[in-house]
């Protein structure tokens, strides 16, 4: 078991005593950004660090936000949270049963979200996706050498690109999810939509909730119709802007750095993340890439 799961795990049963939760077995549900855990209805997320606390308190308050404002989202429990007694942020919801939605159903919800105005006090952060690539590599002490120094040049680079491409860009101030992927929309046995993982919610070009989904489909994770029902589903195609290569580039680079933190307890991710790595120093190269 890796040490943030041992760690995660402590951290949680405090949390759930403090919390009043019936002690029980959790159940591991993955173990990447954050540890996920699982008792009955009830789902924990416990963050890597401490520094996490200021973020798993604002996704809370975003998420009552969001769902009070027409936008389907996962439900936090209704305590006060995250409590800073505990060692890591722990925050706890209630559990969302379904699959993954489609490609057209995610543009459903991203045309919602992206109509919002927020109120002042809930301060959402402007996107900036570079601070937590850093954190990401900072946080895998595993790292080869090589492959650090290469991935930290990368950072490097298209940090002052990205906001030089997305100022010309329209719509510049949308309430954006973050991580606008379908695995963090479920459906639901009734056919009602739930919006997961809303720790990166932000405010920025609403292009950059639309290119994921594009960069997923060059990877060959959707397929051409759906990107195509996408596309008609949200309005217009990211791919046709500007700044396409540079949210392209800057994606993949996210991508890869996200999955540093895994490869070191898994070797066919260690193997993934360094084909990822040699990749993203020729944009010309095939990508054969598998999701995580």
């Amino acid at each position: 078991m890796p040490d943030f799961e041992e760690d995660a795990r402590r951290t949680l049963a405090h949390a759930a005593v403090l919390a009043t939760i019936p002690d029980s077995e959790w159940l591991t549900v993955r173990i990447g950004e954050r540890g996920v855990f699982r008792r009955g209805d009830v789902v924990a997320k416990v963050a890597r660090s401490r520094s996490r606390f200021p973020h798993a308190k604002r996704e809370v308050l975003v998420a009552r936000w969001l769902g009070a404002s027409g936008v389907p989202v996962e439900r936090p429990l209704a305590n006060e949270q995250p409590d800073e007694r505990v060692a890591l942020p722990v925050t706890f919801w209630h559990a969302v049963d379904g699959d993954w939605t489609t490609p057209d159903r995610l543009a459903e919800v991203l045309r919602v979200m992206h109509e919002l105005t927020p109120p002042d006090d809930l301060d959402l952060p402007r996107l900036d996706p570079f601070p937590r690539m850093r954190q990401r590599l900072d946080g895998t002490a595993s790292l080869d050498a090589a492959q650090r120094t290469q991935l930290e040049a990368l950072v490097a680079r298209f940090e002052p690109q990205l906001p030089v491409a997305l100022a010309v860009i329209q719509r510049p101030n949308v309430v954006l999810h973050g991580d606008a992927n379908i695995g963090n929309i479920h459906v639901q046995a009734n056919g009602d939509l739930a919006m997961l993982d809303l720790d990166g919610v932000c405010v920025g070009a609403s292009a950059w909730d639309l290119m994921i989904t594009a960069v997923y489909r060059d990877l060959g994770w959707h397929t051409a119709a759906e990107y195509a029902a996408f596309c008609d589903a949200i309005g217009c195609d990211v791919t046709q802007d500007p700044a396409w290569p540079t949210l392209k580039a800057v994606q993949e680079l996210r991508m890869t750095c996200w999955l540093a933190q895994k490869a070191a307890s898994d070797p066919l991710v260690a193997q993934e993340f360094a084909g990822r790595v040699a990749d993203l120093g020729d944009p010309q190269r095939p990508r054969r890439w598998h999701p995580y």
